[in-house]
């Protein structure tokens, strides 16, 4: 199974946003063989410089790394092609197998086709946005553009609790989805551990165990990455 962690899951405990990147921060999960992927949350694109610049950001423990892309609204304009093109470079620097990309802010995807180097996926919504939260949201835009798809159950939940939404989604688009997204949903943390929600049902909802599953629950205190990840396998 390929599994881990996103790099911005103790976003509470390290408030340098670049300290997610450092040595230390990323050995928390690759210590002891506890996950074999990683994400990489770049929040903005001073995320992406600091990874494209620095010696230290070494992640050679992991099977499988993917980043998830500033949020942005995407266009045809000077900002967006700068950052594509800083994505493009990180996805040579480290082996991306995947970039994630919102879907509820992007205002012409017409820019992402002078980038064939970035292995795009698209991320399904929670019910706080506007768009891609339905089927018919993410069926506009992969009908029209071969991208591929990021699942994120937990955002499936705010939408349907009952996950039905969920596995009808993962069995419409089965050849689209690259990766998962897992956590709890918790009113004031959004993302939180599925160890301490009790919402099994998001994680029994994982229709597709051979692809990458990212945890994306932000915990309180260190040690509950491993909580977490047990609490997880052993209920897929």
């Amino acid at each position: 199974m390929i599994i881990g962690f996103s790099n911005g899951d103790f976003h509470r405990l390290y408030q340098d946003e670049l300290e997610r990147f450092s040595k230390d921060y990323i050995d928390i999960f690759s210590a002891n063989n506890l996950a074999n992927a990683l994400e990489l949350n770049c929040l903005n694109e001073s995320h992406l410089d600091h990874i494209l610049n620095s010696s230290e950001t070494t992640l050679s423990n992991f099977k499988y790394i993917s980043l998830h892309a500033p949020d942005m609204a995407y266009q045809k304009d000077e900002s967006s092609q700068r950052v594509l093109s800083k994505l493009a470079s990180a996805v040579k620097k480290y082996n991306i197998k995947n970039i994630v990309f919102h879907t509820d802010k992007v205002k012409d995807w017409d820019v992402f086709l002078d980038y064939s180097t970035i292995p795009i996926s698209i991320e399904n919504m929670d019910k706080s946005k506007e768009f891609g939260k339905t089927l018919e949201d993410i069926k506009s835009i992969i009908e029209k553009y071969n991208f591929n798809i990021t699942v994120d159950l937990q955002h499936f939940f705010t939408n349907d609790s009952s996950m039905e939404l969920a596995r009808a989604f993962q069995r419409k688009y089965k050849k689209r989805i690259v990766e998962y997204h897992l956590s709890g949903y918790d009113k004031k943390f959004l993302h939180y551990p599925l160890f301490k929600t009790g919402q099994d049902e998001i994680i029994k909802s994982v229709m597709y165990k051979d692809l990458p599953i990212i945890i994306e629950s932000t915990f309180d205190k260190l040690g509950e990455e491993i909580k977490e990840l047990n609490h997880i396998t052993k209920l897929l």
